[in-house]
């Protein structure tokens, strides 16, 4: 990209590597060498970066969630002055929890145009990592702090039949698996660490199982993690029963009606599971861009149980 190339009065918002400088985009180290201007969550981590790539450090100055608002004044200014800026953090999209969500609403509202510049995400590249047998999933953030939080999320997890991401530190990742241990131990975990760099590791179990791992092995509480949570047709239904006990007005607070778990039809389906496998293969099928009644019907017979079944899967896990 050339200079001329960039339109200016335009913010950028920059992706970067999570750890391993080799998952930078042409795109990415071409931007910022053609910005006016280019702000950051940290100066020192994100002058490391523009060193690598030989980007001769301009105007670069820090933006973050406490930055005072004369910081956001002056770069609206530069904006509507006709400057190019770019925005990174310091690893993987601005926004995607991290910091940049109010420049964004400030060009929006201002009439400044603005573009992303893709690049690494934590949440992406461990959904393609997890095996979990769902073509979906849902991103949190991080792993909630407070009971209630807890409480609706874990609800949250067994209405919802996708994967659950969540980011989280190694300061607080032995007290999360206890909580899932506590409240769901046999619901698939999988926990991404480090993922793109030196020490990137992957491991899958149940949440009994890598709570464990994680009190017999405390050097592995070390580096940032990515959990998946996949909740199985069995254990949504036993999960949902524990949530509904912990906190009677969860229902409510997600607008989830009540009267819902009690459904007649819907308890009858859910009578009829299917195991992880069956789920995998249907998903396996789908994907592949099979009909959901072509697999219905390819499927009743090898897994002796009716269209019907596999049919219902399909429409409310699938589709």
């Amino acid at each position: 990209m050339k200079k001329n190339d960039v339109l200016m009065g335009k913010l950028y918002l920059i992706g970067t590597p999570l750890g391993n400088l080799d998952d930078m985009t042409f795109r990415a180290v071409e931007t910022l060498k053609a910005v006016d201007e280019i702000y950051c969550e940290d100066t020192r981590r994100t002058s490391i970066l523009l060193r690598h790539f030989e980007v001769q450090i301009k105007t670069l100055q820090s933006f973050h969630d406490h930055s005072p608002p004369s910081v956001l004044a002056k770069i609206k200014k530069h904006l509507l002055a006709g400057k190019s800026i770019g925005y990174v953090t310091d690893g993987g999209m601005p926004v995607i929890s991290d910091p940049g969500f109010v420049l964004v609403r400030m060009c929006r509202d201002s009439g400044i145009p603005f573009t992303t510049i893709p690049g690494a995400t934590a949440s992406s590249i461990l959904f393609s990592l997890s095996a979990l047998p769902t073509p979906k999933y849902l991103f949190h953030g991080f792993f909630p702090r407070t009971k209630g939080e807890v409480e609706k999320t874990l609800q949250t997890i067994s209405e919802l039949p996708v994967a659950h991401m969540f980011y989280e530190s190694p300061s607080r990742i032995a007290s999360t698996l206890e909580v899932l241990n506590r409240n769901c131990p046999d619901t698939q975990v999988v926990l991404g660490r480090e993922l793109t760099k030196l020490h990137e590791e992957v491991l899958y179990g149940t949440a009994s199982e890598l709570h464990l791992l994680m009190q017999e092995t405390p050097a592995k509480q070390r580096g940032e993690f990515t959990i998946a949570i996949y909740a199985e047709p069995l254990k949504r239904k036993n999960l949902r029963r524990l949530a509904e006990k912990n906190a009677v007005n969860t229902a409510s607070q997600l607008g989830i009606s009540p009267q819902l778990a009690d459904n007649s039809e819907t308890n009858q389906l859910e009578e009829h599971f299917l195991s992880p496998e069956q789920e995998a293969e249907i998903a396996s099928l789908i994907k592949s861009g099979l009909s959901s009644k072509d697999a219905s019907k390819l499927l009743s017979k090898k897994f002796k149980v009716s269209r019907k079944i596999i049919y219902d899967f399909i429409i409310r896990h699938l589709t």
